[in-house]
């Protein structure tokens, strides 16, 4: 009778332990349709060389916000300053951005299976020696509510929710490199009509 618990025990605690290994091991499972996605590539590096004063690498970015669910998302942005709802966890960076006379808002109705895309451009001093080239970037949504809206408590909100990344549907990490294989010409880009983004 004591051979008989003891194998009983035995083999509870196997079965027990068994069954806590499966419950651990078990992969989480995603579904990938019910989510928006944010996607960011590195297009291209630049670097002023007719300006030996400029002090500056530059990054092009292309970010893809991909809806991935089953149905129509919409949120708003700016209709010349879409880089409202883009945002970074990296201090040492900042974007370049186009002025633009009059900023309003519009509504962006992004279907199942769509893409909205943006393109940014970043600046880092070349100098910084503790540099973290891994950056992540940040889509901002601004759902609309019910009732009236105007164009000021649009952006208003805009800017808001730029404070609290929490918010945000974040990019896996981009490598910002120093050198890439192609070669660019830079002096358009850096005219009197860009300057530093200050929202």
């Amino acid at each position: 009778m004591k051979s008989f618990c003891m194998i009983l025990m035995l083999s509870l605690l196997f079965s027990c332990n068994n069954h806590s290994e499966k419950i651990i091991v078990q992969p989480k499972t995603i579904r990938n349709g019910d989510k928006l996605i944010l996607k960011a590539d590195l297009k291209a590096t630049y670097t002023n060389f007719s300006n030996p004063r400029d002090r500056n690498f530059y990054y092009l970015i292309d970010l893809h916000l991909i809806n991935n669910s089953n149905k129509e998302c919409e949120f708003y942005t700016l209709i010349c300053g879409s880089l409202v709802n883009i945002i970074t966890d990296s201090r040492q960076v900042n974007f370049l951005y186009h002025n633009c006379s009059a900023d309003l808002a519009s509504l962006i109705k992004l279907k199942p299976g769509q893409e909205y895309s943006v393109s940014a451009i970043l600046v880092r001093n070349k100098y910084i020696s503790t540099f973290n080239p891994s950056v992540r970037f940040g889509f901002i949504i601004s759902r609309p509510k019910a009732g009236p809206v105007t164009n000021h408590a649009i952006v208003t909100e805009l800017k808001s929710l730029r404070e609290k990344p929490e918010s945000a549907i974040w990019s896996d990490p981009v490598i910002l490199t120093a050198t890439n294989s192609y070669t660019y010409e830079i002096k358009d880009i850096i005219k009197d009509s860009v300057y530093s983004v200050s929202y």
